[in-house]
């Protein structure tokens, strides 16, 4: 696979990953067992995304996914705001 296609993939997954965390953690917080159950099993597939990179020794793909992580997190919060 093209290593360009890989960095961005590993880059979306990861702000996919903790945006959909937080929303996931929302969800429970406020008793939508479905909607939890969904986006656990996104979580899920991330995080085999995640653990392939690990093995396959890709580091820029492994930091591209941890700042990915961190701009998902920043915004599924900042949505947040009332």
């Amino acid at each position: 696979m093209n290593q360009t296609i890989i960095l961005v993939a590993a880059f979306a997954f990861g702000l996919l990953y903790d945006f959909v965390w937080a929303k996931c953690v929302d969800s429970v917080q406020h008793s939508q067992p479905i909607m939890a159950a969904n986006l656990g099993a996104v979580l899920y597939i991330c995080t085999l995304l995640s653990t392939y990179l690990i093995f396959e020794k890709c580091i820029l793909a492994i930091v591209l996914y941890g700042i990915g992580n961190w701009i998902g997190v920043y915004f599924a919060v900042r949505g947040k705001k009332k």
